[in-house]
């Protein structure tokens, strides 16, 4: 599952003017990606001329490591300088990070086991909690407090990370 690119615009430079080199962008990545076996778990770009930068997370079955990166990286760039895309830019590629952002129900079932910090809507106010996501079915995520169990809503999550 490929998530969608975020832009940051500045506005300046000539490509600016072109909503087809942010698509050719999105599509460079969303390839590289795909040939390479990654998943993207961020992304952005900021057009500003000669100083562009693209900022891409790229994610995994399997935890990403720094050649990873220098992989993705490198056939990225490869590809941009051949298409011509950016006069010149600055490339980062990087992972999620051990304290990543869970966002989505599939990114709960995937760290099942895993320990997590959550924060979610109790009643009228909210509630953290920290221990091991368990089982998650039907909306509802199975979390591990200690020897208590406590089902969350995926709805009522407010941000949720991983805590190793």
């Amino acid at each position: 599952m490929v998530k969608p690119l975020s832009f940051f615009d500045i506005n300046s430079g000539p490509e600016m003017s072109n909503p087809a080199v942010r698509e050719q962008v999105m599509e460079t990545v969303r390839a590289v990606a795909e040939d390479l076996g990654y998943l993207i778990y961020e992304a952005g770009l900021l057009l500003k001329g000669k100083n562009s930068s693209v900022v891409v997370k790229i994610d995994g079955s399997a935890p990403i490591s720094h050649s990873d990166c220098q992989a993705f990286s490198t056939e990225l760039s490869r590809r941009l300088d051949e298409a011509g895309l950016l006069p010149d830019y600055s490339l980062e590629v990087s992972s999620p990070g051990i304290r990543r952002q869970l966002r989505s129900i599939e990114e709960f079932e995937r760290f099942s086991g895993s320990p997590a910090k959550v924060i979610f809507r109790e009643g009228d106010g909210q509630r953290v909690v920290k221990g091991r996501i368990g089982r998650v079915a039907g909306g509802i995520v199975e979390f591990h407090e200690g020897d208590k169990a406590i089902m969350i809503d995926f709805d009522a999550i407010k941000s949720a990370n991983l805590e190793f």
